[in-house]
């Protein structure tokens, strides 16, 4: 698990960090903490590095709020909570999808119920989620929105909701990273069944992609499509 702090109050980042590492430390899970005394210091070299954000609000350079913000325009997955005096923050921490907000002084049994329910996302973040590269980058994705993943030459390129990630694996690597939703429609495709719109002969539209399916597949491509709809089939 890493961690950043972004806290200008040396007192107040201490109590915070020791808490976590006391939380960790009994349930023997291991943790990297990073701290930064002004939202510009983290925002600078940002690249979804960490799994949880603590911002106090008020800083003297760039807020926690304006910090968050700018965050997400370029992370959507990590966690944002904030620590500080108004409980009024909770408002705008609204507008950056805040897991939580935490009201100064901490103690640690409250700090204690809070990162329960940290751990438990991440527990169930991280089976839902594959890391890639990208340049010097790892990025988390979220296998719900990857759309459909394809094979072209030795490039695997990962179409997600909002771009295009090309990467070095294979597709027998991947296919085994993923849920069961997911099902490899030829040696080419292997496509999220969350995102068919409709299936025409031996295609299969992912929104008005069209892909292939294999003969040898398409039997067992259609039952799988059927179990994974149920109900909702007509």
């Amino acid at each position: 698990m890493k961690i950043a702090i972004i806290e200008d109050q040396e007192n107040e980042k201490e109590r915070l960090e020791s808490y976590i590492e006391d939380f960790c430390s009994q349930l023997s899970l291991p943790v990297t903490i990073d701290s930064y005394k002004d939202g510009i210091n983290i925002v600078e070299n940002y690249h979804s590095q960490y799994d949880v954000l603590y911002f106090d609000v008020e800083m003297s350079i760039m807020d926690g709020i304006t910090a968050a913000k700018k965050i997400r325009e370029i992370d959507s997955q990590v966690l944002i909570v904030f620590v500080t005096n108004h409980s009024q923050v909770a408002i705008q921490g609204y507008s950056v999808e805040a897991i939580d907000f935490l009201l100064k002084p901490l103690t640690f049994f409250s700090f204690s119920e809070h990162f329960k329910k940290i751990v438990k996302k991440l527990s169930n973040s991280k089976k839902e989620s594959i890391f890639i590269k990208k340049g010097n980058k790892t990025i988390k994705l979220l296998q719900q929105e990857i759309r459909y993943i394809e094979n072209e030459g030795h490039r695997i390129y990962i179409h997600t909701n909002k771009e295009t990630f090309e990467i070095n694996s294979s597709m027998k690597y991947i296919e085994s990273t993923l849920k069961d939703y997911f099902f490899r429609s030829n040696n080419c495709y292997i496509v999220n069944l969350n995102y068919v719109e409709r299936v025409e002969g031996n295609t299969v539209y992912i929104g008005e992609t069209p892909l292939q399916i294999s003969r040898p597949r398409k039997k067992e491509f259609m039952q799988s499509l059927t179990e994974f709809i149920g109900e909702e089939l007509l």
